[in-house]
């Protein structure tokens, strides 16, 4: 009688081996990489904590801010063709034509967008 290593048996066992040290392998990899995310963090915070120990003035020059316009009035290519700064009433008054002309389309808060004909 031929005794070989080459049963069944011993096939699943080695192949059973193979898969936990592919598991055991991965676990250490990922291990690994969260090691190096939580090293990453830690630094994260340190430069954070730094960061709000220094105080930073910064002088923002808010005179060139274009304000919202109270009226745009674009054409059916959607291209603004005029844009109005003020009082609405005041505007209507000055522009009569303009705004009879035009048709109002919506507005978002005191900004309104016409529609020139």
């Amino acid at each position: 009688m031929n005794t070989t290593v080459l049963t069944q048996k011993n096939v699943c066992a080695f192949l059973g081996l193979i898969m936990a040290l592919t598991i055991v392998w991965t676990a250490n990899a990922q291990g690994a990489t969260l090691q190096g995310e939580q090293v990453n963090e830690i630094a994260a915070m340190e430069k954070l904590e730094i960061a709000e120990q220094q105080e930073l003035f910064v002088e923002i020059d808010l005179i060139n801010i274009k304000p919202e316009p109270t009226a745009t009035f674009i054409n059916k290519h959607g291209e603004v063709v005029a844009e109005f700064y003020g009082d609405k009433a005041e505007l209507e008054q000055r522009f009569k034509g303009l705004f009879k002309k035009c048709d109002f389309i919506t507005a978002s808060g005191k900004h309104e967008f016409y529609l020139v004909s």
